[in-house]
Parts: structure tokens; sequence; C-alpha cells
């Protein structure tokens, strides 16, 4: 979403839908990141000149919640339980071709997610 004329309540809306996906099975971390995202709206209320970079920033932190986050879980209590990862369609999902060279840079000819 890198609509530049985003209102801040349009951009705090996608944050806290991006927070929904990112933690949907862990209520905890949900509320603890939605109230998060609160705090940081209700510290630049006011509209000023950073206004737009706040906005910004709010969409670049949703877009990473979004696209980048993957939730881990495994059974209460049990230390050799396997994790189940929460892998929803709109990860980004790539290829390690970049890893495998070692430090070199590396141009890569396809997408990371298709």
């Amino acid at each position: 979403m890198s609509t530049p004329a985003l209102s801040a309540r349009e951009a705090y809306r996608y944050l806290l839908r991006a927070t929904r996906i990112a933690f949907q099975n862990d209520t905890r971390v949900l509320l603890a990141a939605r109230q998060q995202a609160r705090e940081q709206f209700d510290s630049h209320r006011r509209v000023g000149v950073d206004t737009p970079m706040q906005i910004k920033h709010a969409v670049e932190v949703a877009d990473l919640l979004r696209h980048n986050i993957v939730q881990g879980s495994r059974e209460a209590g049990n230390e050799d339980a396997q994790w189940q990862l929460n892998i929803h369609e709109d990860i980004e999902r790539g290829d390690n071709d970049s890893i495998k060279v070692g430090g070199k840079k590396v141009k890569v000819d396809k997408p990371c997610s298709s």
C-alpha cells in the first residue's frame, strides 16, 4: 500500500489490520502491538511538518508486519514439541540465492514472490 495520499486515520487502520494478520493467534502480542500503535499515533496527534513522514512510517511498519513476520507456536509446557508456523497468504516468500553466494553481490533476475 504505497499510496502517498493516505490520511492518518487510514494509515492507523491499515496498521491495525496488519497487526491482526501478523499476530492472529497470539492475543497477548496482538494487544501489545495495537497498544504501541495507539501510543505512537496519540503522541503525534497534532498535524505538523513531519506528519507525512509519520504516516509513511506507519504504512512501512504495517507492510513489514504483513509481509515479513511469521508467528511460531508450539504446545505449551512441551519443550520437545515441534514449532507450528503461521504462514499466511501475504507472507513474502523468496529464495536463498543471495545467501548461497557468501557475501558477493548478486543480481537476482526473478521476483521474490510469485
